[in-house]
């Protein structure tokens, strides 16, 4: 068992997983609508930037999207799938947010027109808001030493 110093992170390595368990509270919480044509990723990294939250976690989102691209892992790397709409509605979002760091990881459950659901992490530039969103985000507030 280690102990970070900066992030106070206490990492528990086992065979398959490395656990890490972070200390902090919550702080801020924002609602907000996105607008048509607005990307969902780039929307809330822009919410986060706009209310100071070096990092979210993604409480809840409902809305619709024009289009939904959503990654997802295979046997053999990370593939993309395109889910057609007009009107890919959202069932859920969640994910944590750090502004500033490369890895976003936003993910949801999305359902087309026909009522099939896809599940993913959301495409950055790639889920244009349809209508619109409503999205729900915590500001996270790691302890500090």
């Amino acid at each position: 068992m280690t102990t970070s110093a900066l992030t106070n992170t206490l990492r528990i390595p086992t065979d398959d997983l490395d656990i890490q368990v972070q200390e902090g509270r919550l702080g801020k919480l924002v609602m907000a609508r996105l607008k048509p044509n607005e990307d969902l990723t780039e929307s809330v990294e822009a919410l986060c930037r706009q209310h100071g939250m070096a990092a979210a976690i993604v409480r809840g989102a409902i809305g619709s999207l024009i289009d939904a691209r959503l990654a997802y892992a295979s046997t053999d790397g990370w593939r993309e799938m395109h889910i057609s709409g007009p009107g890919v509605e959202i069932l859920n979002v969640f994910g944590e947010l750090g502004c500033g760091q490369a890895h976003q990881t936003l993910q949801g459950v999305v359902a087309d027109s026909d009522g099939k659901i896809f599940a993913g992490r959301f495409v950055r530039g790639g889920n244009l808001c349809f209508i619109t969103i409503e999205i729900t985000l915590q500001e996270w507030l790691p302890a500090t030493q």
